[in-house]
Order: C-alpha cells, then structure tokens, then sequence
C-alpha cells in the first residue's frame, strides 16, 4: 500500500523512463474510502502505462477466481493475444455468480461485513498487544508483531505450534537481504470465530516471553 505522494513520484519516473504498470489493487476495498491517504489507483495517473488487476478473492469469496483487468486501448491487442496463448479461462460459473453479485449488490454487503468483521479482529489484537498499535493497516487480515531477534525463526514457529498455534516469523517473507527488526506474523483471519481468535492471541501473549 503505498502514499499517495509515493505513487506521484513512482509516477514521474515512470512517464520518463516508459515504463510499464502492472498494478495488483487486491486491497483496494480495504484502503479506497478506508485510509485517507488513497486518493488514487496508479491507473488514474498513468492510465497509457497501466495494466490495473483487481481481484474478488480478498474482497468477495477466496473460491471464486475472477478478477478483472483494466487497461489502455494501446495495450489490448496483445494483452487479448496473451490470454489466447497461454490458453487459461476463468470459470464461466465463478464469473456468473461474481458478477450476479455485483448486480444484486450482495457484493457490497459480503465486503462491508468483511470490513466489520476486519476491524472487530484488529480491535482484539491491540487489546493483546498494544504495543503494535499504529503499526500496519487498521483493517488487516493479518498483523505483523515486533518481537527481538534472540531467537531463530524455526525455532519460534516449533514453540507455538507445539501450543497448538500456527505463526510464521518475518524471516518467510523477505525477498532480500536480511532485516535487524524482527515480526511475528499473526493472522486475525483464520479462526472460525473471534472467540478462538482470542484463545489462539491469548496463548501467544502468555508464551511469548518464554521465547523471544
């Protein structure tokens, strides 16, 4: 998620250069009228360099695979020649039921629950862990908390799960060179309750000095 100032200046060097935007807004119902700082998609600013995706499975049904693609006149034919080629078709059925969704308005029911059910799972993590308040979006599925660096990542992963939870530590998602700050990665999605989220934040709270 990136500042609005950010994507201007992303934008500039874009324009200069002639680039191209392959630009995943998988979140945007969760920022677009949420964080004040999303004034725009990258789309809207370079609309001739964008290729805009977004996603149902995040806002709508992780089942149904649709997503649709936005785009400039310039870059159709060869985007249209790209999916002939690779030979790949979202389900006619998946894109009916998406699309009578969006039609009926049931759509924007699943994604204002999604929000509210969102906001009630962040409310209980701060409440656990206050310390990583301000940290990470408000509305996450999922929320990163900051833990020291005594302890390697496997070894924390085998603690917790030997407890009956299943975290992942920072160190899975880096894609460079390794960070001084270390996270724990707790998803406040996965429960099938905010009850057993509480149990689940409950147990990490009680062992993480135990740990880390």
């Amino acid at each position: 998620m990136i500042s609005d100032i950010r994507k201007k200046e992303l934008a500039a060097i874009i324009r200069k250069y002639h680039l191209i935007v392959i630009e995943d807004d998988i979140h945007a119902f969760l920022t677009a009228g949420v964080i004040d700082d999303y004034k725009q998609p990258m789309y809207q600013l370079l609309p001739e360099q964008t290729v805009y995706i977004c996603g149902t499975g995040k806002s709508i049904c992780s089942g149904l695979r649709v997503a649709y693609m936005v785009f400039g006149e310039n870059f159709k034919e060869r985007i249209q020649k790209a999916i002939f080629n690779i030979n790949v078709k979202t389900s006619s059925l998946d894109a009916e039921i998406i699309t009578e969704l969006i039609i009926t308005g049931k759509a924007m029911e699943i994604v204002e629950e999604k929000k509210q059910l969102a906001q009630s799972a962040n409310t209980i993590f701060i409440e656990y862990f206050p310390q990583a308040s301000g940290i990470g979006h408000p509305l996450s599925f999922y929320r990163w908390l900051p833990i020291s660096d005594n302890t390697s990542a496997s070894e924390i992963e085998t603690f917790f799960q030997r407890h009956g939870i299943r975290i992942f530590h920072s160190d899975r998602f880096l894609s460079g060179a390794r960070r001084p700050d270390k996270f724990l990665r707790v998803a406040l999605a996965s429960t099938n309750s905010l009850e057993e989220l509480k149990a689940g934040l409950n147990i990490v709270k009680q062992n993480l000095a135990d740990i880390v």
